[in-house]
Parts: C-alpha cells; structure tokens; sequence
C-alpha cells in the first residue's frame, strides 16, 4: 500500500541519486526534510514547493 510519505521520499531518493547537481543548502535539505518524512511529520507546503524546485533542477536533462 502506498502511504503519502512514498512519494516524496521517491523525489528525495532521485535528489540524492543526483548529488553532484545539488548546491550544499540543498543537500542539507534533502537530508533533513528525509529524517522529517521517515518520523512520521508531513511537510508543509513551502517545503514541497522546495522540494519540487529542488527535484526538476537535480533531474533535468543537459
């Protein structure tokens, strides 16, 4: 069964999959909004904002 955490730490695992293109405050990020995920707190919409803009900056193609 899929929970709401699923999709975000998939997002989180392709950033850290992509690291290299990350800036340091946004590894930072990553991690700390991951240990947020994992105990259970939901992000607030500002984080996912974040969190999207992060994700489509690391995965863009070129």
């Amino acid at each position: 069964m899929t929970t709401w955490a699923d999709e975000y730490l998939q997002l989180l695992d392709d950033c850290e999959a992509r690291e290299d293109r990350l800036t340091d405050w946004e590894r930072g990020f990553v991690d700390s909004l991951r240990r947020q995920i994992e105990s259970g707190r939901r992000p607030s919409p500002k984080q996912i904002e974040t969190l999207d803009a992060t994700w489509e900056r690391a995965t863009k193609r070129g």
